[in-house]
């Protein structure tokens, strides 16, 4: 009898545990880093949720993990009441601390942050936050300017938290809006991270299904599945979806399995939305064809440094990539036919974000990401230490299994080597 299989990916919800797949250095660097505030900036689908969701398993060693979902919040009140919800997940790790979720109903959400984390430090225990979808604090913010300064300072001052931001980059918004607050605005300290498309060889193990029950996948079908989609989570996921077959097996794909669904079109004209004006003069320059950081400077009419900055957004969060000749395109083949078909009707003016924040948080996302590599280069030549210490006690013959993790310690220090130089040679950091 032939085996029957169930169709393994996932297309919609959140994954995590044996199904995330991926940004092992961020999530790293993001529990064990130097930075207590932190913005994951990421478009729609691009696994934002499910960062958070493996954070909150993969945090429980060092932290007390609270998943605060502001999705569809109005108001002050609606934020706290989703912050008690939040709270009410983790009630039985938060009783033995002393804390009395009922008796947090009555206050205001920075009061009730600060009375959990203080419980908190009392028993040596740090927190970490991790709030999805906080974009309603923009509108918050104009309308209760003062709740949303004391969850800033709740933010701030107790120092076993760690908060974590996952976001669309239109939060960067509440920035200009809160520029002229008494205090610093809402997003200054926060360390701006982009989440985009899967590293090659984590999109490849995607696409396997590695870690669970390995799906057969050819070379070419590897090859092309990465030319489809630019490795974008969401695309990965659907595209396998529609290429599995019942042997627990992916065919190649084909022109004809570029197809716009209502949920992609959707998608893409989210993703088109949340760009500045100078960001979709580039993306519909390139519908035509891949061009160069000087022909896009040109056709912007700027500089070229200034070019320069928007596209390095823009490559972060997965809108463009390189071709193999070196050239900009789109970043996917799903997105530049959706573009091609709907360019005459897309409107480069009102734009959600300007120009200038985005430029600001290049400059910023520059400086961060700089300091990002190195902190990694730090925590693997410390580990490597610690391994080759260990490996010595065995004399001549340590186990197999320590020397193949040294080696790859070291296959990745001379990859952060050559990542750091590359930065460097790029941006000047």
């Amino acid at each position: 009898m032939t085996a029957s299989y169930r169709n393994p990916y996932t297309i919609g919800g959140w994954v995590s545990g044996q199904r995330y797949y991926g940004h092992a250095d961020l999530r790293q660097y993001i529990l064990l880093g130097s930075d207590n505030y932190i913005w994951v900036i990421g478009t729609r689908r691009v696994g934002k949720t499910s960062l958070l969701r493996q954070l909150d398993v993969q945090g429980r060693r060092d932290y007390l993990p609270i998943y605060w979902d502001m999705q569809g919040c109005a108001n002050a009140d609606d934020l706290r009441d989703e912050l008690l919800f939040a709270l009410e997940d983790r009630a039985a790790q938060l009783s033995k601390l002393g804390v009395d979720i009922d008796a947090l109903a009555g206050e205001d959400m920075a009061n009730a942050l600060r009375k959990v984390c203080r419980q908190a430090e009392k028993a040596g225990v740090r927190m970490l936050l991790l709030i999805d979808e906080p974009e309603p604090l923009i509108e918050i913010a104009q309308a209760q300017p003062q709740a949303v300064q004391r969850l800033r300072a709740a933010f701030q001052r107790p120092p076993n938290l760690r908060v974590v931001l996952a976001s669309t980059k239109t939060l960067a918004s509440l920035q200009e809006i809160t520029r002229d607050w008494p205090t610093s605005p809402f997003l200054t300290d926060f360390a701006p991270f982009y989440l985009d498309g899967l590293a090659r060889e984590d999109a490849e193990q995607l696409m396997r299904q590695e870690q669970r029950n390995p799906v057969h996948v050819t070379p070419e079908t590897i090859r092309r599945i990465h030319d489809f989609t630019g490795d974008h989570p969401y695309l990965l996921q659907w595209l396998c979806y529609r290429l599995y077959q019942p042997d627990h097996s992916l065919r190649p794909p084909r022109k004809d399995d570029i197809v716009l669904d209502a949920m992609l079109t959707t998608l893409f004209r989210l993703q088109f939305d949340q760009l500045s004006p100078a960001e979709r003069r580039i993306l519909l320059h390139l519908v035509d064809g891949g061009k160069d950081a000087v022909g896009i400077a040109k056709a912007l009419g700027v500089k070229l440094t200034e070019a320069g900055m928007y596209l390095y957004v823009m490559a972060r969060l997965g809108y463009i990539r390189r071709s193999s000749a070196g050239k900009w395109i789109i970043g996917n083949r799903f997105l530049h036919r959706w573009l091609a078909e709907h360019d005459a009707e897309l409107s480069v003016e009102d734009a959600a974000i300007s120009d200038q924040r985005v430029r600001e948080m290049a400059r910023a996302g520059q400086k961060e990401e700089a300091v990002y590599w190195q902190e990694q280069l730090r925590i693997y030549r410390e580990r490597l230490g610690k391994l080759e210490v260990a490996a010595a006690r065995y004399e001549d013959q340590p186990p197999e299994r320590l020397q193949a993790t040294i080696l790859e310690h070291k296959r990745r220090i001379r990859a952060l080597e050559r990542k750091i130089d590359a930065f460097h040679r790029a941006y000047g950091a």
